[in-house]
């Protein structure tokens, strides 16, 4: 008789084991219409799973949004502590004692994926990495996330912080919506720290037309995950994958799933809409073509914008040399900054040039 009892238990168990796999959905994926929320596409969009690197998503609209109410300041300095320098990699291998301004920090979430800078900054706002979760957990109730539950700020391994695809989709959607002046830091390709240049993980975004951000994800659990955004003909469109067997073949399933999106809203490249929006006449032609710009920095000071035009000029010629440049002057949260930029570029010409300076490590977006 107790030996029957056991092999039941066992049994019971096993089944609890494998019905709580199949909860969660290795692979799913959403794709969501930016202006209208029209859902486009979705696979398994509200099973739960991990979010992994994606979680760094809801630390920085945090961020972005305690900045923007005055509670932090870019060039704030944080302290690291003993549990930030001991979280693994992928990190900035920030020793105990020492500080992160806000700026890196922000640079090093989106770039680096950095997770001994997320509990540097949960640190800073919550006192612990465990009550900043908990408002990470409010934000997503506050955002429709009904599905996700955060227990750490960089989605380093937790069996109950979960998520779904469709939530992550909101979350990308919030964040570009309420903070669209610094969702742009996320079109970076690089960022330089401590004398060290650091690339981003985001791959798809240097070869995808239209792309301009958002996040990547990976613990073994998970697989390999991605959050993603382009726009075509002033078109947006949010991809969201959970689930990859490797980076690339998730990037070429979201890739696949993105480009299905556009063609489904009737955008098969960047230029389709534009083409016929236009007049046929050569002069209205140019007229519409040539007025993209690509911003290949942003500084405080106005001598650093210029010095960065020479040096963009001097070393990649071919791309800059017909162009012209100009410093303009920006102001990001009451933040007043300079941005390097050289003009007349049609926008298949502009997302060019920026791929070919992502390639030699430069920073670079394209504003119309």
């Amino acid at each position: 008789m107790k030996k029957f009892l056991s092999n039941y238990v066992l049994l019971i168990f096993l089944i609890l084991i494998a019905f709580s796999f199949d909860l969660l959905a290795k692979k799913a994926a959403i794709i969501v219409d930016f202006e209208t929320s029209e859902v486009l596409f979705e696979k398994n969009a509200d099973t739960k799973n991990y979010p992994a690197s994606l979680s760094k998503i809801m630390t920085l609209y945090i961020v972005f949004d305690y900045i923007n109410k005055g509670k932090l300041n870019y060039e704030d300095e944080m302290l690291v502590s003993s549990t930030a320098a001991s979280r693994s990699p992928s990190k900035l291998y920030l020793e105990e004692g020492s500080t992160i301004k806000v700026r890196d920090a922000i640079n090093a979430l989106i770039i680096k994926s950095a997770n001994d800078v997320a509990t540097v900054v949960s640190e800073k706002i919550s006192g612990s990495e465990k009550e900043f979760a908990k408002l990470m957990t409010k934000y997503a109730r506050d955002l429709g996330m009904k599905n996700t539950t955060f227990k750490n700020a960089s989605g380093l391994p937790n069996r109950a912080q979960l998520t779904t695809a469709r939530d992550i989709s909101k979350l990308s959607y919030a964040l570009i919506k309420n903070f669209p002046e610094e969702y742009k830091l996320f079109s970076q390709t690089s960022f330089e720290w401590n004398g060290k240049t650091y690339k981003t993980h985001n791959k798809l975004m240097l070869k995808y037309d239209g792309a301009d951000g958002i996040k990547t994800g990976y613990i073994k659990a998970s697989g390999f995950q991605l959050a993603f955004s382009a726009v075509r003909d002033d078109k947006r469109v949010i991809g969201v994958y959970f689930g990859g067997d490797t980076g690339k073949q998730r990037n070429d399933r979201l890739k696949f799933y993105m480009d299905n999106a556009f063609k489904k809203i009737n955008i098969e490249n960047i230029d389709v809409k534009k083409e016929k929006k236009i007049n046929d006449t050569k002069k209205q032609t140019s007229i519409n073509k040539d007025n993209y710009s690509i911003v290949v920095g942003t500084f405080k000071y106005r001598k650093s914008a210029e010095k960065q035009i020479n040096l963009i000029k001097s070393k990649y010629p071919i791309t800059t040399s017909s162009k012209e440049s100009k410093i303009v002057f920006i102001e990001v949260s009451g933040k007043k900054l300079y941005e390097s930029r050289f003009l007349n570029f049609s926008k298949k010409d502009a997302y060019q040039a920026c791929r070919r300076l992502a390639k030699y490590g430069r920073d670079c977006f394209v504003r119309l």
